[in-house]
């Protein structure tokens, strides 16, 4: 299926234009053969009123056609960009404010985000209703804008939101506006030899030495009106053809708002800061000298957008919000306006669905949304940055948590964000997050195609395991271990995902919502009746079970519900819920019915249309601490001392090094699957003493595949980016000894000559604060190349109080390294050197960075 259609209309007198329609798809040209509406003027020219136009309106006016508008009242301030054409009218003003649908967190006492004074605009609905002889005439209503001229209104295309003629009888004008966000629009009339007429601004006008007719053309974008001509008509035939956007509109806007806006800014800060580009001083120098933020080591260029891309991207103009939002909406920019919902992201034109479906899964939680924006530094800091264009992003990046600033600059197309951003273009938060993750590893192209639960683990810090070999299991079993895992996980506050087979299909800002199944026909087939996108992956709300099983059902979100979403049993119109009121009462069937982001299904039906998911081990109370450390010869620099005043449950992560964004700088490495790289084998060994014994301890548990079932008899060194486990602790049994493992191999020891990468240069220097030569240097050998890992700790309850970890050192050549379950420990010691590390305090959006040799 294509969007807009590529067939023609048949002419009538209800569509005067739209028989002219040349359509092409947005994504894969479709050549079609030219049609014409002719006006035929005969052999005698037209009578004309004394204003010069046709005394028989139905040659001027065969379609609908719509009132004069109101001549609009001065211009506002205008915008200052160079991606569009400027405005000469100011757009309508609203007819009142009222407040958002948002409350102020309890727990932010200064209204960090100044949500308490954002307001949205109510316009007129739908833009006033004119009366024309006596009845009122149907008033059309634009999807992503408004023209910018005044006059009578013909919709040129039997699709709405494409193209418009706007006739101005009193000044005898016509005008062309592209209501699209993705096609531009070539027009082309004929008008008869007695035509009286000029042309206007950016059209041109020819006249055949033969038969004397005019032949006027001109090209309308998006967003924008052209006029065409002024003047008396006698008689015209129209052509039109609606093409995806050209290399050359792209390259023009781009080329112009870099010189006449970015550059502009960006040679202002270079002024003042000379060659600096670290993000950090050049926030401080705008602050200080009242400039616009640019973030100079991440620029609103062209290779922050396809660096480390094999072909290059489409070259794209980049834009502040207050460049493309209605200049009355200026002042209400903020992070956040609406209710944080999972349906409220438009992805756009970037490949990274698994980042998006991740952001939907996150919104499920709005709290831990806003947790992300916080600013370490409080309101008063953050209003002042914010005034700049400055914004900032807490992301787990290899375990240490980073904050990430970015300028408000992003890649527009015809007025709108061209990658991810919310349907409120005043709210910015999906923007500025994506962003920071696209500068996080070195481009947007470098984001594109991903895990999902790897981007939940980056925004959120917690570990989080697939489950396809599960899945593929329960397809044979009929989820009879699946089942009552997922009851359990969702009990426990953790957040269950579906993916469905396929590749996300693109989705065309004027296709509303439509996906575009052209390249995988069997996956529209497949997956008919469902409402669910191919490539994508699902929130899991619940699964119920009914007559002792017999009845088992999963509750997803749906929140790119296309067509008539979920149809098969248990949608909303099946019969279903009638003929089980008591599943329904359980379901919530009176309060959710006919919301078609909520779906209810067999749980055989689950089985059916999605192929695996994952399970993100959610802990939103927990306290967080993070050290960097590193193996040298495969033995760790650091192994850490653990005891408890109460019995509880301890989380034990290590992160690997991301390969995502290592090499950015280098064609083609967009591309690489970061998810089938070779980690290094690693594990986490918990320890505990052995009773009687003097220096004496035993290992008591290993990481396994699933962080919730630790092993206790098994030594399994997994190649993955993060491994986790979930231990319980006791008093009487402390001080435990946590021992993180690396496998020997080529990659691993010595100065790794095997193939494996020295991440120094690759990572940040974070990472090797807490190094294998720093702490050994009387052991440690220049050459080795040492590998960095991440060690977490996450417990309720809060570490350095009721949870004490302290760093030790502990011989290389202990017995533990050599896979042997009791070893001495008479050569573990205290850290003699300070180390550094973060702690993240429970419900807290940042890390707070410390030194020391105990955890706290």
């Amino acid at each position: 299926m294509s969007y807009p259609p590529t067939e023609t209309g048949v002419l009538s007198n209800d569509s005067l234009f739209s028989d002219s329609v040349d359509f092409d798809a947005a994504e894969k040209p479709i050549s079609a053969v030219d049609v014409h509406s002719v006006y035929d003027a005969n052999d005698e020219p037209l009578r004309h009123d004394d204003r010069g136009l046709p005394t028989s309106e139905d040659m001027m006016h065969a379609g609908p056609r719509y009132p004069e508008e109101e001549p609009p009242g001065p211009p506002p301030p205008p915008v200052t960009n160079a991606f569009m054409k400027p405005r000469k009218t100011a757009t309508k003003s609203p007819q009142t404010w009222v407040p958002v649908n948002l409350q102020v967190p309890e727990d932010d006492s200064e209204d960090e985000f100044d949500i308490g004074t954002a307001q949205k605009p109510v316009y007129e609905s739908p833009a006033g209703h004119a009366t024309t002889g006596g009845a009122a005439a149907p008033k059309v209503q634009f999807m992503n804008g408004e023209p910018d001229v005044a006059g009578e209104v013909t919709n040129c295309f039997e699709e709405p939101g494409l193209l418009y003629r706007i006739v101005d009888r009193p000044n005898k004008m016509w005008a062309f506006y592209n209501d699209s966000r993705s096609f531009e629009v070539h027009v082309v009339c004929t008008f008869g030899k007695h035509s009286k007429i000029t042309s206007l601004e950016n059209t041109k006008m020819t006249r055949d030495d033969d038969s004397g007719e005019y032949v006027v053309e001109v090209t309308v974008y998006p967003g924008e009106t052209e006029p065409f001509i002024k003047g008396f008509v006698n008689g015209f035939a129209s052509k039109l053809r609606a093409l995806p956007l050209s290399q050359e509109y792209f390259q023009s806007r781009s080329v112009t708002q870099n010189k006449e806006v970015v550059q502009v800014e960006m040679d202002a800060i270079r002024a003042v800061a000379g060659d600096e580009t670290d993000a950090e001083r050049i926030l401080q120098i705008c602050l200080a000298n009242n400039l616009p933020f640019v973030d100079l080591s991440f620029p609103p260029v062209q290779s922050s957008i396809d660096s480390g891309a094999s072909k290059s991207f489409k070259q794209l103009p980049w834009g502040r919000p207050r460049m493309y939002v209605k200049p009355e909406t200026q002042d209400q920019i903020r992070l956040f306006r609406n209710g944080i919902y999972p349906g409220d992201v438009e992805q756009g034109e970037l490949g990274d669905c698994w980042l998006i479906c991740a952001l939907a899964t996150q919104a499920e939680d709005p709290t831990a949304v806003m947790q992300m924006f916080r600013h370490p530094k409080g309101a008063v800091v953050a209003r002042r940055e914010r005034a700049i264009g400055a914004y900032r992003v807490s992301f787990n990046k290899n375990g240490l948590w980073r904050s990430i600033l970015v300028d408000d600059y992003f890649p527009v197309v015809a007025g709108v964000p061209a990658f991810a951003h919310s349907r409120d273009l005043c709210e910015l938060w999906p923007a500025v997050l994506e962003k920071a993750f696209a500068k996080m590893h070195g481009s947007y192209a470098m984001i594109q195609s991903g895990d999902p639960m790897h981007a939940l683990t980056d925004m959120t810090g917690f570990p989080s395991m697939r489950i396809d070999e599960l899945f593929a299991k329960a397809k044979e079993n009929s989820g009879r271990d699946l089942e009552p895992k997922m009851i359990q996980w969702l009990k426990k506050g953790y957040q269950v995902i579906l993916t469905t087979p396929g590749k996300a299909p693109a989705i065309a800002p004027d296709a509303q919502s439509s996906p575009d199944f052209s390249d995988q026909p069997e996956m529209e087939e497949a997956l008919a009746g469902t409402g669910v996108l191919p490539g994508h992956a699902y929130s899991v709300l619940d699964v119920k079970e009914f007559n002792k099983g017999q009845i088992r059902l999963v509750c997803l979100r749906n929140p790119w519900v296309y067509g008539s979403g979920w149809t098969q049993a248990w949608g909303w119109g099946t019969p279903d819920w009638q003929q089980h009121r008591d599943i329904a009462t359980a379901c919530g069937f009176a309060k959710h019915k006919g919301d078609l982001s909520i779906v209810w299904m067999a749980f055989e039906d689950a089985l059916k249309y999605f192929i695996g998911g994952g399970v993100l081990f959610r802990a939103p109370a927990a306290h967080d601490v993070r050290v960097p450390i590193t193996f040298a010869d495969c033995k760790p620099g650091t192994v850490f001392q653990v005891s408890v005043k109460a019995p509880m449950d301890v989380t034990f992560i290590l992160s690997n090094m991301d390969h995502r964004g290592m090499h950015a700088d280098e064609a083609g490495a967009a591309e690489a699957d970061p998810n089938n790289m070779d980690y290094p084998p690693v594990m986490l060994s918990l320890a505990a003493p052995v009773p009687k014994e003097t220096d004496v301890y035993q290992v008591v548990r290993n990481t396994s595949t699933d962080m919730t079932q630790p092993s206790d008899n098994a030594w399994l060194f997994l190649q993955a980016r993060e491994i986790a486990m979930t231990c319980h602790l006791e008093p009487s049994t402390a001080p435990y000894l946590l021992i993180p493992r690396l496998m020997e191999g080529d990659e691993t020891l010595g100065n790794g000559n095997g193939g494996g990468e020295d991440m120094r240069d690759l990572v940040h220097p974070i990472h090797f604060f807490n190094d294998y030569s720093h702490l050994f240097p009387d052991v440690s050998n220049v050459s080795t190349k040492e590998i960095a890992v991440t060690i977490g700790f996450q417990a309720d309850e809060e570490i350095g109080d009721d949870v004490v970890v302290a760093m030790c050192k502990m011989s290389g050549a202990n017995a533990v390294f050599e896979n042997f379950p009791k070893f001495p420990t008479d050569d573990v010691g205290s850290q003699e050197e300070e180390l550094y590390f973060q702690t993240k305090a429970r419900n807290c959006g940042y890390a707070q960075e410390k030194a020391g040799a105990v955890l706290c």
